[in-house]
């Protein structure tokens, strides 16, 4: 099986850092959300969540949610060394979720519409697609700064 690239956005419940289980559809469920799958120790995943987390403060409709194959522990300390406010989920081995979408890197984001439908799909560290992502967000130009360097493309 292959990446899942279209249709109905696996739901599923995953929990939160402080335990709780959420339903993986609240993401979308203000009409549309940005999904990142990602893992902490993914040199790329460390460089893609900082403006997902800026894209989560921003945003003017829709939510943003990181799953990190992670435990808790180690979700919380990335959270603290990145500042992050965006929600996090964890995804622990086997890994149910990405194995419903067919994932083989991270990170790989999702942008979901309100109806729980794939609409795109970005694998890796891709700056035009991240401003894409932060457009369908409502989320005023420009994304990124001078200051940030981010590169066009980082592979994962």
């Amino acid at each position: 099986m292959g990446l899942k690239t279209e249709g109905a956005f696996p739901r599923l419940s995953l929990r939160d850092v402080e335990g709780a289980v959420r339903p993986i559809d609240e993401a979308w469920s203000d009409g549309g959300g940005l999904i990142l799958v990602g893992h902490r120790n993914c040199k790329t995943t460390r460089q893609t969540i900082p403006y997902v987390d800026r894209i989560h403060r921003r945003k003017a409709r829709g939510r943003v949610v990181v799953v990190l194959q992670d435990d808790a522990d180690t979700a919380r300390t990335l959270a603290r060394e990145q500042g992050l406010d965006v929600p996090l989920r964890l995804e622990p081995d086997p890994y149910p979720l990405a194995e419903a979408l067919g994932l083989v890197a991270v990170p790989t984001l999702f942008f979901v519409d309100g109806e729980g439908q794939i609409v795109k799909i970005t694998e890796a560290f891709h700056r035009q697609d991240l401003e894409d992502y932060a457009e369908r967000l409502g989320v005023p130009p420009p994304l990124f700064t001078p200051e940030d360097k981010a590169p066009a493309f980082k592979p994962g």
